[in-house]
């Protein structure tokens, strides 16, 4: 996508800050003169370990890298390491054009820019060195120093090219509007799609049995009045009826077997109450026939009102466990839920 905004170019200023200041601030005034936005030390007040990731995600937004090496090596991190060196070694990695400049004559610096600790001194050198393995510009004066970073960022421009950052309002070219337009118009079929599809999900499928469609089930009866002898009996339910009666208990999901104890407990209490026999009867056993069962569970999932339950359960929890639907609990609802009366 081209575009005829005017870009701007987000540039690092690593260094070290005491012994550099008028050079910042020289390079800093260039980088503005040339339309570019500098970043560096000046946004983070305090060089520390939880300043480094801010530290990375600026580098990240970054076109070009400037590193100035003079002299001293700086603040160190808990790994020995200085900020500044970080830095370099982080924008190398992410391969961010990098421009090094380092001070022409150390032996020049002031004594009071200048490591005096031996130790420091050494992990200085070895970092000038590390820096001086790429292409680099010498300075020994502020305006010097500008005057090179100035050059060597033009040219970095033209041979190494970067996004950079433009006006949202210049950015709004034909081509980005027609790609939004596009973007819109997908999003907006994808909503449809979504709504549809949840829309599907909410309703049953009418084209098997339900409402006051009727089903006989049997279940297997064991009591002393039958001489302990299992005997079948059949009793007859509409699919209403049925999810009225399993549906509350799988708004959460429930395991099998505690649904099929719901059911076997409401056939007890018809049994007892339709027939006179049952008076006699004590705690009488009644179980659902495994193929009265399936079919139930096999016509409410045709429907689109029960589902297999997605939750974890623990290693020794073998129980199959069913939830209600969209469908399934927006059936419920219209079969329990009591209207108000105006």
């Amino acid at each position: 996508m081209t575009s005829n905004a005017e870009t701007r170019h987000q540039v690092f200023v690593s260094s070290t800050y005491l012994d550099l200041v008028e050079e910042r601030r020289a390079v800093i005034q260039a980088l503005l003169e040339l339309d570019c936005i500098p970043a560096g030390m000046e946004m983070f007040p305090a060089a520390d370990d939880d300043q480094w990731t801010l530290i990375r995600e600026v580098i990240d937004l970054s076109d070009y890298y400037v590193v100035i090496v003079g002299g001293r090596y700086g603040s160190v991190s808990a790994a020995g390491i200085s900020f500044t060196e970080m830095e370099y070694d982080y924008a190398v990695s992410k391969g961010i054009p990098v421009l090094g400049f380092v001070h022409g004559d150390p032996a020049s610096i002031p004594a009071g820019r200048s490591e005096l600790d031996p130790e420091a001194r050494e992990k200085l050198d070895g970092f000038r060195s590390k820096v001086m393995q790429r292409m680099v510009k010498q300075f020994k004066s502020p305006d010097e120093l500008a005057s090179v970073v100035s050059r060597g960022l033009v040219r970095a421009m033209k041979t190494q090219p970067r996004p950079g950052w433009v006006r949202g309002d210049q950015a709004m070219t034909d081509t980005v509007r027609a790609e939004m337009a596009e973007l819109r118009a997908a999003l907006a079929e994808k909503e449809r799609a979504e709504l549809a599809h949840r829309a599907a999900e909410s309703k049953i499928d009418e084209s098997f049995e339900h409402g006051e469609d009727r089903i006989d089930l049997t279940f297997i009866v064991s009591q002393r009045v039958f001489n302990d002898v299992p005997q079948s009996v059949e009793l007859d339910y509409s699919w209403d009826h049925l999810v009225a009666l399993l549906g509350p208990f799988m708004i959460d999901e429930a395991p099998e077997p505690s649904l099929r104890a719901v059911l076997c407990q409401h056939a007890t209490g018809r049994l007892t109450a339709e027939e006179e026999a049952w008076e006699e009867l004590t705690r009488p056993s009644v179980a659902i026939a495994d193929s009265s069962w399936g079919t139930v569970l096999v016509q409410l999932r045709a429907l689109g009102i029960i589902d297999t339950g997605t939750k974890k359960r623990t290693v020794s929890d073998s129980a199959v466990y069913w939830k209600l639907t969209p469908a399934g609990d927006n059936y419920l609802i219209r079969l329990k839920a009591k209207k108000r009366v105006q």
